[in-house]
């Protein structure tokens, strides 16, 4: 008995399902001009933003603004004919890792920047790691410490 070879048609075991992303590429194009008007915008009129010499509370937020509407921008460029391999969302891991971030936004003022974006930063790196290793708490310290150093001592910007 002869095998039959898969039609072009018929997809085998190691292709991934193609399916469109236009509009996840849009939405997310578009969310992220929003966010980043409303971030400007507060950013804007309600902090310091400072000079160049002694940058402000408001400038960061700012650039970062700046960037995601720069990113924005060219998710809505790109969405013209995207295409993504379909894989099932591990739900499990994305509310873990938005609880996180949720739960780091609100016990910011309570707690302070140092063991929020401690706890925070190796939380997230273990569920993209997806297994602990010793050495994600040692890098995510260094991590943490090193951007409190730059931002307090460096440039003298209070951290909450």
């Amino acid at each position: 008995m002869t095998q039959q070879q898969p039609t072009q048609d018929a997809p085998t075991d190691t292709q991934v399902e193609q399916r469109s992303a236009t509009l996840v590429w849009r939405i997310a194009g578009v969310l992220g001009l929003l966010v980043a008007a409303v971030v400007a915008r507060v950013s804007w009129t309600q902090y310091d933003l400072g000079t160049l010499d002694r940058p402000g509370v408001g400038l960061f937020p700012l650039l970062v603004a700046g960037l995601m509407a720069i990113a924005s921008v060219i998710a809505l460029i790109e969405a013209r004919g995207a295409t993504f391999g379909y894989e099932p969302i591990a739900w499990r891991r994305f509310g873990i890792g938005a609880a996180v971030i949720l739960g780091g936004a609100v016990l910011l003022p309570i707690f302070g920047f140092l063991p929020v974006a401690l706890v925070g930063a190796i939380v997230l790196a273990i569920m993209i790691e997806g297994r602990f290793h010793w050495k994600i708490p040692v890098v995510m310290t260094a991590i943490t410490f090193g951007i409190w150093f730059v931002f307090e001592r460096l440039l003298g910007i209070g951290l909450p």
